[in-house]
């Protein structure tokens, strides 16, 4: 009975925000049917929920713990390629809209990466200081598990990544603010810098 009653009122303290979802193509046009995946990337990328859009594009909304996140745009088997965006939960009320793309056709099948090359990036706050303790996360485009790195700067703000796609996406997270870039082979020495 006690741990029962605890349990309410630990969630009766534990606040939600409402956060609504919305897949669009590259038009802006709305698609019905695609699979919206949630995971929460403060705890080892747990999925939170999954569910499709309506006729609107849309999923209404789910009350989300304050916390990062991310989301999965994905319709297998269609001609629409996977879109991953990551995002902030706060006390706000939140759209988060996805926009994907046609997906070209390949006929390549997994690629396994093997001594990929390393590319040193640094980090620096709005004010141009170094932004040591930033925390990177590395990926593809379509945020493939076992390609996905975690890396934290230094005391000068670098970081040396490990270049398992090109380009590599790289999610910034630093305090309350979330910068998402992409880098490349070509990409010698990035200078990231947080707004």
């Amino acid at each position: 009975m006690i741990y029962m009653l605890l349990t309410l009122v630990l969630a009766l303290f534990q606040s939600t925000t409402s956060v609504s979802f919305k897949v669009e193509d590259a038009s802006g046009a709305s698609l019905k049917d695609e699979l919206i995946i949630v995971q929460d990337l403060d705890h080892h990328e747990q999925e939170v929920f999954r569910s499709l859009t309506d006729q609107d594009g849309v999923i209404a909304s789910a009350g989300l713990q304050p916390g990062l996140y991310r989301a999965i745009a994905i319709a297998p088997y269609t001609a629409w390629q996977t879109e991953v965006k990551e995002f902030w939960v706060r006390d706000r009320p939140l759209r988060v809209t996805l926009r994907i793309k046609p997906a070209p056709t390949h006929g390549y099948g997994d690629v396994l990466v093997l001594n990929a090359a390393r590319v040193s990036i640094r980090v620096l706050e709005s004010s141009g200081r170094p932004a040591a303790s930033t925390s990177i996360l590395a990926r593809d485009a379509l945020a493939t598990p076992y390609l996905e790195r975690w890396y934290t700067t230094d005391n000068e703000g670098k970081a040396n990544i490990e270049l398992v796609a090109d380009p590599l996406v790289l999610v910034v997270v630093r305090d309350d603010t979330l910068t998402t870039t992409e880098i490349s082979k070509k990409n010698e020495s990035p200078i990231i810098k947080l707004h």
